[in-house]
């Protein structure tokens, strides 16, 4: 699980590089034009993740069939990929939402400063934003991190376990010997 969150760091940071590359060469129209393509592409990653379901709707036939163990070898690589994909799929969904959440809080402070031009709101800065993103990332990274030693500690922590039985099995064996 660990490494999954990790893998969320890398497109986070693309997608803060693109506010504030976006915002520098064309402004808010710029993170506008972003928004349009990302949604735009956006038909490919969720018809990918409806391949998730019908493979995994395929190994439960198959397994409540009561087909042999080689039927289920053969539809267990397609539910992984299905899983993979949809997995994929949702993450492309969830990332695209932010650039045109960008968007409409740029058009909602034009819109309340142009009412009235003592309200101020300023979560629309886009190197705001970006830094807001780069934080909310942070916890995650460390729940990662924390996580990945911790697996790394008990996989230490069992081949020990596994090396000390071994020692014991073998001293053992050597004391039987030796009084036989």
């Amino acid at each position: 699980m660990g490494v999954g969150m990790v893998s969320t760091i890398f497109p986070m940071r693309i997608r803060v590089v693109c506010i504030v590359a976006c915002n520098a060469l064309v402004g808010q129209y710029g993170i506008a034009l972003a928004a349009v393509g990302m949604q735009g592409a956006l038909a490919v990653p969720l018809s990918t993740d409806a391949y998730g379901p019908v493979a995994d709707n395929a190994g439960d036939l198959a397994e409540m069939a009561g087909l042999g163990p080689d039927v289920s070898a053969k539809t267990d690589s397609p539910v992984a990929l299905g899983n993979t994909s949809a997995a994929m799929g949702k993450g492309f969904v969830v990332g695209s939402a932010v650039l045109p959440a960008l968007s409409l809080l740029g058009a909602f402070k034009e819109e309340v400063t142009k009412s009235n031009p003592f309200m101020k709101s300023e979560i629309s800065v886009p190197i705001l934003l970006a830094g807001t993103l780069l934080g909310a990332m942070l916890p995650i990274l460390c729940a990662a991190l924390t996580m990945m030693s911790v697996g790394k500690a008990a996989a230490e922590m069992i081949l020990l376990t596994l090396l000390a039985s071994l020692e014991l099995c073998r001293r053992t064996r050597q004391r039987e010997n030796t009084a036989a």
